[in-house]
């Protein structure tokens, strides 16, 4: 590994991450997104379960950046193009942001990463001007939608062939196919292997499996929504149906079904991120869902 040297500022020193900062990044990302949208969406079991990642080497794809003992913030790459820059907004406009992109930069080209992204809030004007000073394009927003407590749920009558039910751990590799393929059609999108969608979805701390949806086809799965819960929210990370299955309301019925068995555990709300890339906010817009928050992707060259 010989990625560069991070020269910060006095007081701030820098080392790699560990598993024993999950709270305090938790903590930093959730600062950063209350100060942007007004309110946060991160729990723990996102960041140890990414963290969790086969494909992620803490100590050569992360940095911390403290001041004294206080983590004011971080950056870490993945072998998705993801390249994940954050800072304190207490600590911000003292060059730790300037500093981190540049070190992300460099770890993604050690990866053989041929471009890198980072997802900024639209409302952060200040690392909105940094990326684009340092080569990026904006290429899609991104949108965190909320199903309130008090709208009725939409539901939509099932092709004859279909069902709707529980996941159990033999279905895990058609799910992940599912998913994947589905994904996979975004420009850019870089597929996740097994064992990682493993760790981030199905064995991360706080995850029922027993919650996900899955739908099914002649005994195949043609449909899933998998589903963390957290903080009396239902969040719903994936929300997928196989290209031949498609427009037929088995996504409604999966999002709907997801939902209604989330109020009856007592998560009164529901939500879930789309992206402009899949063209699916309208259909969530219609189907009574409000826009919570918004994010914009930045994508550079490598």
């Amino acid at each position: 590994m010989v990625t560069m040297a991070l020269s910060l500022p006095a007081p701030f020193t820098s080392r790699p991450l560990r598993m024993a900062d999950v709270a305090a990044v938790t903590a930093l990302l959730a600062a950063s997104e209350r100060h942007f949208v007004g309110e946060s969406f991160i729990d723990e079991g996102d960041v140890a379960g990414q963290w969790s990642a086969p494909s992620i080497d803490l100590a050569a794809d992360s940095v911390g950046v403290l001041d004294g003992d206080v983590l004011v913030g971080g950056a870490l790459v993945d072998d998705r193009h993801h390249l994940m820059v954050d800072v304190h907004p207490d600590h911000r406009g003292r060059g730790i942001g300037s500093t981190l992109a540049p070190w992300a930069e460099a770890r993604a080209r050690e990866r053989d990463l041929g471009h890198g992204e980072q997802e900024t809030a639209v409302a952060d004007a200040a690392a909105a001007e940094l990326l684009g000073a340092r080569g990026y394009e904006p290429v899609h927003r991104d949108w965190v939608l909320r199903m309130d407590p008090d709208v009725p749920l939409t539901r939509h009558a099932l092709p004859s062939d279909v069902t709707i039910g529980t996941y159990t751990n033999d279905d895990a590799p058609a799910v992940h196919a599912v998913i994947e393929d589905a994904f996979a059609e975004w420009d850019g999108r870089v597929r996740r292997s097994y064992e990682d969608w493993r760790a981030v979805i199905v064995d991360r701390d706080g995850a029922d499996p027993a919650h996900f949806r899955v739908a099914r086809a002649g005994g195949e799965i043609v449909g899933v929504a998998t589903v963390h819960d957290s903080a009396g929210t239902t969040w719903i990370p994936q929300l997928a149906v196989r290209a031949d299955r498609r427009h037929q309301g088995i996504a409604q019925e999966l999002l709907a079904e997801a939902f209604a068995a989330g109020r009856q555990r007592g998560c009164a709300t529901g939500e879930l991120s789309t992206s402009g890339l899949t063209g699916a906010l309208g259909l969530y817009q219609r189907l009574g869902m409000r826009i919570v928050a918004e994010f914009q992707t930045w994508r550079i060259v490598l």
